[in-house]
């Protein structure tokens, strides 16, 4: 078979995207759907409550455990307690970027990105001079009435 009739024989077959109407679309958009939905207070619903609560352990045992050893390989050994100085900066200015990103996906996977999402927001500005921060809002921010 010549090159040319090898070439004539292959087929371009249009490739299916996630976010296409597809199976795969419909489960992602009803998923995002169910994460970003109006949900009751934490204040009100003791169940919604335990969820944040459960989140916020699980992100922060989680950043932490992730951070050390990076700081061990990088050659910092410490802690926050003995120090050194260096260990406690470094790790501070590491955690709480790795921490806000874990924060929103644990968020997301328990259906509740909305209120992650703008606590991640908050949490992100204190470190941010407000000359610099973004002025548009998270996706799905709670307006305030």
């Amino acid at each position: 078979m010549s090159l040319l009739a090898a070439r004539a024989s292959f087929r371009i077959v249009p490739v299916k995207r996630a976010y296409s109407s597809s199976k795969g679309g419909r489960l992602w958009s009803q998923f995002w759907q169910w994460t970003t939905q109006e949900r009751p207070s934490w204040r009100e619903n003791p169940k919604e409550a335990v969820i944040i609560c459960t989140v916020f352990a699980i992100t922060g045992s989680t950043s932490v455990a992730v951070v050390r050893p990076t700081l061990n390989k990088a050659g910092l050994e410490g802690s926050m307690r003995d120090g050194p100085w260096s260990y406690r900066i470094i790790s501070i200015l590491v955690v709480s970027p790795i921490y806000t990103c874990i924060l929103v996906s644990l968020g997301t996977v328990a259906g509740r990105h909305r209120f992650f999402a703008n606590m991640a927001q908050k949490m992100l500005n204190r470190f941010i001079p407000p000359s610099l921060r973004p002025k548009a809002p998270v996706c799905g921010s709670i307006r305030k009435n």
